[in-house]
């Protein structure tokens, strides 16, 4: 598991680098009508990924009513279906979409506001979450427990793990609701530059004996 997250780190992280090494070499920033088209993919993306969380959540409630071995199974099919064609690909043409967006257009990177380091790195950890406790649960955990002869209703273990996919759906949809919520208010404002002379006289010891003399 540990290798899996590792591996989820660097290509999301090579991925970005590889946007940042393409934007720096574009010097025109995103023109505005096209600049608008990457708004509206990004908002689809948003929307795709919030049906998805939205969707396993309200199914894997549904479950709790069922006692049959065949619903459950149809109900985790669904679940891991909203993962694999929803979730993932909102989740990912989010993050990507809004990296560019910030990139290409007049807010400056990925460092330059608060906010848009919140989004970013919200997203990523939202993206981990997802892969380590959702897609664990779904695609590993479920199938042992179909699969064996004790029905899931009377088996501990599926119990437990329903908890478990239950508490990763509603971090990440908690983790979502906040990163919509700070797109929307744009909060905290522009991080603070120091300028190199300001820190060379911060970092000088003698600046203020020189300025008192």
């Amino acid at each position: 598991m540990v290798i899996f997250i590792m591996r989820i780190v660097v290509i999301v992280f090579m991925l970005i680098w590889i946007m940042v090494f393409i934007a720096n070499k574009i010097p025109r920033k995103l023109p505005h009508k096209r600049k608008q088209w990457w708004v509206i993919a990004h908002i689809l993306f948003v929307i795709v990924y919030f049906c998805g969380v939205t969707g396993q959540l309200v199914i894997l409630l549904s479950t709790a009513s069922f006692s049959k071995k065949e619903s459950i199974h149809a109900g985790l099919e669904f679940i891991r279906y909203f993962d694999d064609y929803l979730t993932i690909p909102g989740a990912m043409g989010s993050l990507f979409t809004g990296i560019w967006i910030a990139l290409r257009t007049n807010w400056g990177g990925l460092t330059t506001y608060y906010w848009i380091i919140a989004k970013w790195v919200g997203n990523i950890v939202a993206i981990l979450l997802g892969s380590t406790i959702t897609g664990n649960a779904v695609h590993n955990l479920f199938p042992k427990i179909l699969s064996s002869d004790v029905e899931p209703s009377q088996n501990p273990l599926y119990h437990q793990s329903r908890q478990i996919l239950f508490s990763g759906i509603g971090i990440s949809l908690t983790i979502l609701t906040f990163l919509v919520v700070i797109s929307y208010l744009k909060p905290w404002g522009k991080r603070k530059k120091i300028s190199s002379e300001a820190n060379r006289k911060r970092n000088n010891p003698f600046s203020k004996s020189k300025q008192t003399e």
